[in-house]
Order: structure tokens, then sequence, then C-alpha cells
């Protein structure tokens, strides 16, 4: 089967919170992450096609961490146990977030440091 992503996915392992709707706040486990989008894992039930607005922490080099905030829609979900496993499709990375994505998305992409 051809690969279809246009930006390759990275493991990640960390609590996301996204907001369904604009309703209230959930939270899931961020599996993997690409430019264009994730793959979490959730205790609720999230339905496809759902918009959302979300919040990343991601590191930074020698500080703490950083918020991202990004919106998307649930391109795909499936129940996986007692888990709901979901894929992100990102629309948008707020301006002010924007440039330090893409540098993070960047290192990610070069791969880790060499010695």
């Amino acid at each position: 089967m051809e690969e279809k992503r246009k930006s390759p996915r990275f493991k990640i392992n960390q609590l996301i919170a996204y907001l369904p709707n604009r309703e209230e706040y959930l939270y899931a486990e961020g599996l993997d992450l690409s430019r264009g989008g994730m793959k979490c894992r959730s205790s609720q039930l999230v339905e496809p096609m759902t918009n959302l607005f979300m919040m990343l922490k991601l590191p930074q080099p020698g500080a703490e961490m950083r918020t991202v905030q990004c919106e998307g829609y649930v391109s795909h979900a499936r129940m996986d146990g007692p888990s709901c496993v979901f894929g992100v499709t990102i629309n948008s990375v707020f301006e002010d977030d924007k440039a330090f994505f893409d540098s993070y998305m960047a290192s990610l992409e070069a791969g880790p440091p060499t010695a």
C-alpha cells in the first residue's frame, strides 16, 4: 500500500488538551505528530468531522515546554478496546506559534544531532 501522507510522522508521548466544537476541554494522549496532523488516543469517543481547537506542549531547547495552539478536525476515529484512537488534520497553527511549530517540526525531520 502506497503512503499517502504528505509529511513524515514522529512518535510523541504527551498529554494534549482539545476542545471539540469549542464546548469543553478534553484530554488525549498524543501518539504521533506531523506538520499536517496527529494521531491521538482518548477515553472519550470522538466523532469524525468534529472540529477541534488543540493545545500541544512542545519542548524548546534550554527552556520550558511551549504551548502551541492549533485548529483542525477529526479525520477518522475507531474504538480500540476502551479507547478511541483518532486522527486529526491540522488546518491552522495560530500565528504567534507558527514559526516555533515549523522550527520544531524541521528539527524532527532533520533527525537527531550527530556527535
